[in-house]
């Protein structure tokens, strides 16, 4: 799998949130960092800091943010 920008994505890496997502739990921000937990055919789920877990789109994250 693939983020945004092209590069291979694998579980426990770090990534970062490219746009601000709302849902019913919350909303995830904008240059957040979270850690890939698992895969599904079009989204990647997430965890952030605090510990949510969260399913976004490939697009919707990026592996290259420092």
């Amino acid at each position: 799998m693939k983020d945004v920008r092209g590069t291979k994505l694998s579980v426990g890496e770090r990534v970062c949130i490219q746009e601000d997502i709302p849902t019913v739990n919350g909303m995830l921000y904008k240059n957040t960092i979270c850690k890939i937990e698992s895969f599904d055919t079009k989204k990647v789920q997430v965890q952030d800091r605090s510990g949510k877990l969260w399913w976004v789109g490939y697009n919707q994250v990026s592996a290259s943010f420092l």
